[in-house]
């Protein structure tokens, strides 16, 4: 919807604002919305109808279409929808009124619109990446956005709205409730006609509001759940260990070996602000075999660990290092959290396919601790010095270079 120019005040009427702001537009047609409503229409019928063929209103006056050099004073009952007719408004003055509609639409008419999600089956709508174990229930209808995981025992539906990034722990009810995006469900915990926003536990009935303080029963999925103060101390003491081990092998190895090599840096992303900071790029490197040597003994990554601890700007263990490509910037968007490391799960694992990338940080922000990330470590570790510069990293980037 482009708005070009209006006149308007607070307290101004409907008529009001029509008479201030006729010159900007009597030269095409003109919709008005006047209040807070939804637009329950069949496109089939409307398409066929006569009475949308003139200027027309609903009952309310909330919805008006002027034709074009037909004015707001010209309309009369003879403009006026029926009852009968294929397109209503529907109020939406409380948080009762918005829970309402929402289940309406859910059980009742989600085949009259585009719902998001794909829908394999009738009243349900699954976004991508969506996980949960064999022991997990789903019950129609349903609809779960995108970025989602049920833990073991759970059980979402009927008549659940699930939104993006929403993690449901273990032997959790989710039934007749709304949850909004970033959110973490503790477990054991039963939501029955709810809507969960921002910490926020909002009766469904009512509108009574209640702020969770508790992060272990409701909490947003950001930085600070995942990432604990134990956690960065952690890091940060292996980070001083890796630098003194790497510190007199770089000096003697990596520098002469930079200084011989030209444009051997790239550009990576280091936070959802989508902001770069360059690093050596390991698919050069790879390209000699001194260079193949130096990533066996990892010390492409001193620069990193160098800046986990000067700087702070990413962590040891994380979120993978991503290049800034469209792609990997749309990944970042869609995480929940995106905590980059000099070391990732994904170089961890044999992870041949690029588009199990989203996968493996979605995977680590889940189950993220500090044994979780020290066991990562050494892996990557042991994978570069047995297998060289391999698996994920290499296949990974190499598909990426054709975005």
């Amino acid at each position: 919807m482009k708005i070009d120019y209006a006149l308007a005040h607070p307290d101004d009427g409907l008529k009001s604002v029509y008479l201030k702001n006729i010159t900007y537009c009597k030269q095409d047609d003109l919709l008005i919305w006047n209040g807070c409503f939804f637009l329950q229409y069949d496109h089939k019928q409307i398409e066929c109808s006569t009475e949308f063929q003139n200027s027309f209103y609903t009952k309310d006056k909330r919805f008006i279409f002027l034709a074009k050099d037909s004015s707001l004073s010209n309309l009369g009952p003879d403009n006026m929808l029926s009852d009968a007719t294929c397109l209503t408004t529907h109020n939406i003055d409380s948080i009762v009124s918005y829970y309402r509609l929402s289940m309406a639409i859910l059980k009742n008419y989600n085949k009259e619109y585009v719902l998001p999600g794909y829908s394999g089956e009738k009243d349900i709508f699954l976004g991508y990446n969506f996980v949960f174990p064999h022991s997990a229930e789903i019950h129609t209808p349903i609809m779960i956005g995108n970025n989602c995981r049920l833990q073991k025992n759970t059980l979402v539906g009927p008549n659940s709205i699930i939104g993006n990034n929403v993690i449901v722990d273990e032997n959790s009810y989710v039934k007749d409730s709304i949850i909004y995006d970033y959110t973490y469900i503790g477990r054991d915990l039963d939501l029955d006609r709810k809507i969960v926003y921002k910490g926020n536990l909002i009766n469904a009935d009512n509108g009574e509001v209640i702020h969770i303080k508790d992060k272990v029963l409701v909490a947003k999925v950001d930085s600070g759940i995942t990432v604990s103060l134990f956690n960065r101390t952690i890091q940060y003491l292996l980070a001083l260990l890796l630098i003194l081990l790497q510190l007199i092998p770089w000096l003697l190895l990596f520098l002469p070996y930079r200084m011989f090599m030209r444009k051997l840096d790239c550009e990576r992303l280091i936070n959802k602000h989508l902001k770069t900071c360059k690093f050596s790029n390991p698919d050069i490197m790879a390209k000699s075999w001194w260079g193949r040597f130096l990533l066996r003994l990892s010390l492409d990554k001193f620069e990193m660990i160098f800046v986990t601890i000067y700087k702070k700007r990413i962590y040891l263990v994380g979120n993978r290092l991503l290049t800034n490509t469209v792609k990997h910037r749309k990944i970042i968007l869609d995480l929940p959290v995106y905590n980059p490391g000099a070391f990732s799960l994904a170089e961890s694992v044999k992870a041949d396919e690029s588009n199990a990338e989203l996968f493996y940080e979605l995977e680590y922000i889940n189950w993220i601790s500090a044994h979780h990330n020290v066991k990562i470590l050494f892996r990557c570790l042991s994978r570069r010095m047995i297998y060289g510069y391999t698996t994920a990293e290499r296949t990974g980037r190499r598909k990426n270079a054709t975005i």
